[in-house]
């Protein structure tokens, strides 16, 4: 190693992991401060004017004995924020003004984010502040009755904050028994007294002087109570919901396979990854009361987070560049926490209903006659299928937003499209932030950019210990190791070598010279949108419309980063070093600041995401044949980004491969970006990259199992990369790119029967069950569609996720914090409330069955609906909530298994949607197909509610009115939609002749703002009441005041059927009925 590469890691503008950062801290000594004591002081509180800073409208700044300043703020009254910048000397220095992830300009102030919050919640609250000779107390307080929320203690010396607050007693987990009788004198006879236990306590503190800074670095060292767990933390890696003794990094990195900084793959925490997402979870601080707080760390440079490694009892989260801001939410439950977390990060958009189908994407898609077949194969064979994406095969030489028109190639897109959308096929394709600057004279995005001056400038605030061109260096890491590159010699290795002088262009003010390179001789030089700029976001959205005029439905946003060929910047990024705008608010002071690219590392993703979807909802502006898109929800899948840009797009989790290690950990993945408010999330079903062992194609039996895992997860694309040889050209019928043979279901059947001869016992079994397996699942998946249709309603309205953790909705059951039980929380997912799904993750050879959780107290069937049955199985009796199931889940190829490969159960009292199973998810824009009548599945047990969205799936009108002025949701919201509830009570009495019980069932509308939905959904709604085993299914009688309630009972399935008019149950009053029956004694 020279002097420029020794050079180049002594400089602090670098990405340095965690675990290094940290040995680094704890060995700087004297180069660490740490202050020891903290003052208030109102001229501290005070502009420069002498005016009131807004900043401290709701809270204060603290002066440390080193005059360095502590803002905390109130954001609600159960959340906070703590900000601390090295170089802030004067209150002034803190603005009011949120950084771009929170979905308001403002803290306070006139449409700033807590008026606005008050506004939806109808509260009102301030916050006061006591002083006492050792501590300094704010505290938010509700009026007008004063009720005290939540404290922030303030210790002067040593400087520590505690924060306190009343907690709650968990309610008891079990149900009361109830009285058979309703005589209110023995019901008041019987009242206990119901005074629920209430007690204040520490739910967050810092250590005592637990605030440590650098010149550019602050690190907060927070304690944790000896049964606290920690769980989410977003995207990153490793086999565990619940994250212990480990370090993380939060730094966008174009990571295939994620192995490359620490070489160990997908299990390892440490990893960082495509998308930073740092929120987390503290749960089981205080066992037996109603607890949790969530801490986000809102910063776009490098993140590092230290889980109890130096210490057990202490969790250290460290930003390397910029200012620091923690933002802490607490809450009595997961769900309140979720909801009020989501309500200052923003809750997505409303996403098409098509989003939630079934898709696929290839890398190797690379003719019109490649995607026209591979959709014919799925319709041939009965497979739904909704979205197609189709990757930079369809690009004119790697030029985005263009297609190669060539013959062989996509020689009539515009037919394409629509011979696609009229099978009710949607298309996406791969944008890339990146234009190639090959010459051409039909580039108009090139010209315009370079014209326009839109491109990102090489711009460098040079390292003063490397001044010259021939000193530069890049950092890069290959599978563990370190590598250093020399962009004066070194260049992608090009089928068309790219002949420029890296010392031409440094440092000159011209556009940055970068590139993609995707392996294999392909790619090209180019350069970057500089979409840190609102003016090129606003140009960058309208370079969509020639693909939309094609006939493109969405977007596939790749190499978010910007991802670059390694040989023209750091981390496959843009140079560390390279200024970029800082795309402050419009009326922050600092709006034209410019920064380091490692300051900002995530900024330029939120902002590419941002720019696409605001193009998107204007591109009807821009061409009469788009103006039929005016009211269309559109939709971004994105690779990777920052917290915000959820609100823009979904969230696919990066270059995997086909691995067991993978799908080991990607339940785990897509339950942890729900916690933070993630609606669409999931990883590239069946693997993207082929694995030496088992080049050609994913190994079947972990396909299977990764359709199993995924059946019911909100984002399910089957991805990879095809090998493919060059069709034309100079290099025509050589290798034009590696990668696996197939990876559809379909072509699985063909192989084995082209096969066979060699694919004997077990191993025949398991070729043989992939499409009939895989199939099963789809179709069950969009059977279920108005299930998960609701819960991406609801997402839009609560933040709840559409999978959810089991500590989301069960938890009540306090053993799912355990360590005995956490394996199945990190493995187990819960689909809205009441269906559950505990897919194997692990190959036979290792174990046949599933064990699994089903959370106490409830009792849980097993699933008994199928996809294209109307109604069912007979159900078996319940297993006990609590109790641990061993389930025979093998993989075979009868039909008679297919119901049982993924271990699915239904909680009592559940209610479950179902529909009949289409070819593709209807919207206006399709071809019309007859109306899909819901059929409402009802279990017996316990009392419960279900809420149902009604709408067309596709319009941006369908969106609720979040309230007047409230700038919140999409700007087109009109409540467009029709809200169905149902419930069901159930009440049991004694007779002489067994036990006689009433199932009381209401449906009603108390909203439909969309008017007459029969057209999609019919004339009629079937509720199938389901019995228990026990039942005498001849007792069961149907009893109802309103005429029109038919009902009848199938005595092979145990059902009652019930049908009554859509249009009574769609009033306010809606319709009411009444199911007695006796079970046998």
């Amino acid at each position: 190693m020279g002097w420029a590469e020794d050079t180049k890691l002594r400089d602090p503008y670098i990405f340095v992991k965690s675990d290094d950062f940290f040995q680094g801290i704890d060995s700087s000594g004297s180069n660490v401060k740490r202050p020891r004591t903290v003052t208030f002081a109102q001229d501290d509180q005070l502009l420069s004017d002498g005016k009131p800073n807004p900043a401290c409208s709701h809270g204060r700044v603290f002066r440390f004995d080193d005059e360095s300043l502590l803002l905390v703020q109130f954001m609600r009254p159960k959340v906070w924020q703590i900000r601390f910048d090295p170089n802030n000397r004067s209150g002034d220095d803190f603005t009011d003004f949120n950084t771009r992830t929170i979905v308001k300009d403002t803290l306070g102030g006139s449409g700033g984010l807590i008026q606005t919050l008050d506004s939806l919640e109808n509260i009102q609250w301030d916050v006061e502040l006591v002083q006492d000779a050792q501590y300094i107390i704010l505290q938010s307080v509700l009026k007008p009755n004063r009720e005290v929320q939540l404290q922030i203690w303030i210790q002067r010396d040593p400087f520590q904050i505690t924060v306190v607050r009343v907690l709650e007693s968990n309610p008891p987990a079990e149900r009361l028994p109830g009285l058979q009788s309703v005589d209110p004198q023995i019901s008041e006879q019987l009242k206990l007294p119901g005074n629920k236990g209430a007690q204040a306590a520490i739910i967050w503190k810092t250590r005592p002087r637990g605030l440590q800074y650098t010149e550019r670095a602050t690190i907060l060292s927070i304690e944790k109570s000896v049964t606290a767990d920690f769980m989410g933390f977003g995207e990153q890696g490793g086999k565990n919901l619940f994250k212990k003794k480990t370090y993380m990094n939060y730094f966008n990195f174009d990571n295939m396979r994620y192995q490359n900084v620490y070489g160990k793959g997908p299990h390892d925490d440490r990893e960082p990854l495509y998308h930073s997402e740092p929120f987390w979870i503290e749960v089981d601080s205080h066992p037996g009361y109603r607890s949790q707080v969530s801490t986000f760390i809102d910063n776009y440079s490098h993140i590092c987070v230290d889980v109890g490694v130096k210490d057990t009892g202490v969790i250290r989260v460290a930003t390397r560049f910029n200012s620091f801001r923690a933002i802490m939410v607490a809450a009595d439950s997961m769900q309140d926490l979720i909801s009020s977390y989501t309500s200052i990060v923003g809750k997505p958009r409303l996403k098409p209903r098509y989003v939630l189908g079934y898709h696929q994407a290839c890398y190797g898609y690379d003719s019109q006659e490649s995607v026209l077949e591979s959709v014919a194969e799925y319709r041939k064979c009965g497979f739904p299928i909704d979205g197609m994406h189709i990757d930079v095969d369809m690009q004119d030489d790697y030029r985005t937003f263009t297609i190669d028109k060539r013959d062989k190639h996509f020689p009539d897109p515009v037919h394409m499209f629509k011979t696609l959308r009229e099978q009710g096929v949607k298309c996406s394709t791969n944008i890339t932030p990146y234009i190639s600057s090959m010459p051409s004279d039909t580039y108009s995005t090139l010209s315009e950019g370079l014209k326009e001056g839109h491109f990102i400038k090489d711009d460098r605030d040079v390292d003063p210990s490397a001044p010259n061109v021939w000193d530069q260096r890049y950092v890069g890491w290959s599978v563990g190791n370190q590598m250093l590159i020399n962009p004066n010699t070194q260049k992608p290795p090009y089928f068309e070598e790219d002949k420029s002088n890296f010392g031409d262009n440094f440092n000159s003010q011209k556009p940055f010279h970068g590139g993609v390179f995707y392996g294999w001789g392909n790619g090209h030089p180019g350069h970057y949108p500089n979409l840190n700029n609102q003016d090129v976001r606003k140009w960058w959205g309208k370079q969509y419309q020639y693909l939309f005029e094609c006939g493109l439905d969405f977007v596939w946003q790749d190499m978010t980063g910007p991802c670059i060929a390694e040989q023209y910047g750091d981390m496959k990024g843009l140079p560390f070093r390279l200024n970029l705008d800082s795309d402050g608010w419009c009326q922050d002071p600092t709006k034209l600041s410019r920064k380091k690219a490692i300051e900002i590392w995530s900024l330029y993703s939120y902002n590419l995401h941002k720019a696409t979807y605001h193009g998107l909802n204007n591109i009807h502006k821009l061409s009469p044949a788009l103006e039929w898109r005016e009211n269309r929800r559109n939709f971004i899948i994105g690779r990777g980004s920052f917290v915000g840009s959820h609100r823009f797009a979904g969230l696919w989790t990066g270059d995997n491969a086909s691995t067991w290690e993978f799908l080991d950990i990607s339940v785990a993945q897509v339950l942890a970006l729900g916690m933070s408010g993630i609606t669409i999330s999931g990883q590239d079903v069946g693997g993207f990259e082929f694995i030496d062992s088992e080049r050609d194609f994913a190994n079947p039996e972990l396909l299977i199992r990764w359709y199993s895992a995924y059946s019911l997860l909100p984002w399910f694309r089957n991805h990879y990369t095809k090998r493919r040889d060059w069709v034309d050209g100079p290099r025509q019928g050589s290798m034009r790119k590696d990668g696996k043979l197939f990876q559809e279901p379909y072509a699985y059947q063909k192989y084995y029967e082209e096969n066979s001869w060699k694919l004997q016992g077990q191993e025949g079994i398991i070729y043989r069950a992939v499409l009939p397996v895989c199939r099963y699942l789809i179709r069950l998946r969009y059977s279920l569609m108005q299930l998960l249709y609701d819960a991406m309603f609801e997402n839009m309205v609560t933040g709840l996720p559409i999978a959810r953790a089991m500590v989301i909705t069960d938890d009540i059951d306090r053993s799912l914090f355990s360590a005995d039980n956490q394996g199945f929380t990190r493995s187990q997912y819960m689909v809205r409330n009441d269906l559950l799904v505990a897919p194997a993750l692990i190959p036979e050879s290792k174990r046949r069955t599933r064990k699994l959780y089903l959370p106490y107290p409830d009792k849980w069937f097993t699933m008994n609906l199928r996809p294209d049955e109307d109604l069912g199985a007979a159900l078996i009796e319940p297993a006990n909530g609590g109790s641990r199931v061993e389930y025979d889940c093998r993989i075979s190829d009868q039909d008679s298994q297919l119901p049982y490969i993924t271990p699915t159960y239904i909680r009592e009292g559940g209610i479950i949607p179902k529909v009949k199973v289409r070819d593709y998810i209807p919207d206006p824009s399709l071809p019309v197909q007859d109306a899909n009548p819901i059929t409402l599945h009802v279990y017996p047990g316990k009392d419960n509610n279900y809420i149902m969205y009604l709408d067309d799936g596709i319009s941006r009108d369908s969106a609720p009115v979040v309230g007047p002025g409230l700038n919140i949701s999409d700007e087109k919201a009109a409540n467009k939609y029709c809200q169905v509830n149902i419930s069901q009570t159930t009440k049991s009495f004694n007779e002489s002749t067994g036990v006689k019980f009433i199932r009381n069932v209401t449906i009603k509308s108390p909203f439909n703002g969309f008017g007459d939905l029969t057209s999609m959904i019919g004339t009629d709604y079937t509720v199938a009441l389901w019995h228990a085993p026990l039942v005498d299914i001849t007792s069961a009688q149907v009893n109802s005041s309103n005429s029109n309630v038919t009902s009848s009972t199938d005595n092979n399935s145990r059902v009652t059927v019930v049908k009554l008019p859509v249009a009574e149950a769609h009033t306010e009053d809606g319709v009411a009925f009444q199911m007695t029956y006796s079970e046998v004694k």
